[in-house]
């Protein structure tokens, strides 16, 4: 079964961050092993948004990839997720996803904003993680090629420039957020460690 979740209406630049930050979180959660959902961009009753499986339960310790989720939890400080909480980990057939990276990245924070946060723990919820587990997530962050990681936000920026959802979201706009994502990123990533 798949859920729809709308894009927002606003007129504001930041919805696109936020089609953008939810975008490329699922696929650099996935590439990297992580348990986000699939996200696909798509129309349903005449909205735009995204499909994804539906989850129908809240996740807890007993979910069978715990140990998955407690790594996740680097991969949710390296990006800058904001936003995570228990509510947004959710589960089917005992398996535990991460949902709702809208947060992500630069979406939804003014410059100022992420000055004040980068170098501090965002995350809000510690998906039962330990120091052991936290550490295996920033390993497998830190094997990954940064190549890779500009490769799949230049793919993703692109896509969602296309879609041109939101006309605030323009070339100059998608060449800032792959910037400053990969900034965020790679700065984050370099003091990973100190966030546990």
């Amino acid at each position: 079964m798949q859920f729809f979740k709308p894009f927002k209406t606003d007129k504001d630049v930041n919805v696109a961050y936020e089609i953008f930050a939810e975008l490329v979180s699922s696929r650099l959660g996935s590439y990297m092993g992580f348990p986000l959902l699939e996200l696909k961009i798509g129309e349903k009753d005449g909205k735009n948004g995204f499909f994804m499986e539906y989850l129908p339960e809240k996740a807890d310790e007993k979910v069978n990839n715990l140990d998955e989720l407690k790594s996740a939890l680097a991969f949710e400080e390296v990006i800058l997720n904001i936003d995570l909480k228990e509510e947004h980990v959710l589960a089917k057939d005992g398996k535990g996803y991460i949902i709702d990276h809208g947060h992500s990245f630069t979406a939804w924070k003014p410059l100022y904003y992420i000055q004040e946060i980068i170098d501090k723990k965002v995350a809000r919820f510690n998906l039962w993680a330990d120091i052991d587990s936290f550490l295996v997530g920033v390993e497998k962050i830190k094997s990954i090629d940064d190549k890779e990681i500009k490769e799949i936000m230049k793919y993703t920026a692109e896509e969602v420039h296309e879609l041109n959802y939101c006309k605030l979201f323009t070339k100059m706009h998608k060449e800032e957020t792959i910037d400053l994502s990969f900034r965020i990123f790679n700065y984050r990533r370099a003091i990973l460690d100190r966030f546990f």
